[in-house]
């Protein structure tokens, strides 16, 4: 049977750029592939058993995530950050989530409410043994995008898409780098996270505003106190 139509090839090309693309960042997140080093498009094709089709796909899909930067006749490396890079991602983010969780404060449903309520409910499930730097990082994004999908702001929740990989990088480089500040705010983790699913609740937009802008100050306070990346030369290796 011969089939005209290229739409099957092109298709099965999609989704193994996909799932080259979720390797790469979950192997950038936990630090499998450390800050700094150069990714060489033949090794890893060779290594995931693919073409470099579809790692060049993934590679040009996390540049624009910033997770891996791209530099012309040179190649990939996995992205460093600097403090500047760190204090212009927290900008970016305090101003995102006080605009979501202002129009949280308007639009949020009771299904929405539910969302966020059910995230804190499996955390406090967890053991300690599973409250692990992979895991604890993975809650706080996922009830972070539930507070931007509550808003009900299309443009402002594709913009969240584009930032939540890098500081779920610096999420999982935090909590892995500094046992004492992480335990001392574990507890509080919790709480400070239903303080804001409360203020929605009640539509209290000013309070909300002040509360959230806080929680990620709080957030790059414990960041900026402990991290030490910075671009590294390891073109040698």
């Amino acid at each position: 049977m011969v089939v005209k139509s290229n739409g099957l090839a092109l298709a099965s090309r999609r989704v193994l750029s996909d799932v080259v693309t979720d390797d790469l960042r979950d192997a950038i997140l936990s630090h499998d592939l450390e800050p700094g080093i150069r990714i060489a498009e033949d090794g890893l094709a060779i290594q995931l058993g693919v073409s470099r089709g579809p790692v060049r796909e993934a590679l040009m899909r996390l540049e624009r995530e910033g997770l891996v930067t791209i530099e012309r006749h040179k190649g990939a490396r996995v992205a460093s950050w600097t403090e500047t890079d760190i204090e212009e991602i927290y900008s970016m983010r305090s101003a995102m989530e006080i605009l979501a969780i202002e129009w949280a404060c308007k639009n949020a449903t009771a299904a929405d409410l539910d969302a966020m309520e059910e995230i804190l409910t499996r955390f406090s499930k967890l053991t300690d043994k599973q409250r692990t730097r992979k895991k604890i990082s993975q809650f706080d994004l996922e009830f972070h995008s539930a507070l931007f999908a509550s808003a009900h702001h299309d443009r402002l929740n594709r913009t969240w898409e584009v930032l939540r990989s890098q500081i779920h990088a610096l999420l999982v480089y935090t909590w892995s780098s500094d046992i004492k500040i992480n335990k001392a705010y574990l507890p509080a983790w919790g709480p400070d996270h239903r303080k804001i699913v409360e203020v929605i609740r009640t539509k209290q937009t000013k309070k909300a505003k002040t509360l959230i802008n806080s929680h990620i100050e709080g957030g790059l306070a414990r960041i900026s106190s402990h991290f030490k990346e910075g671009p590294k030369d390891i073109s040698s290796k």
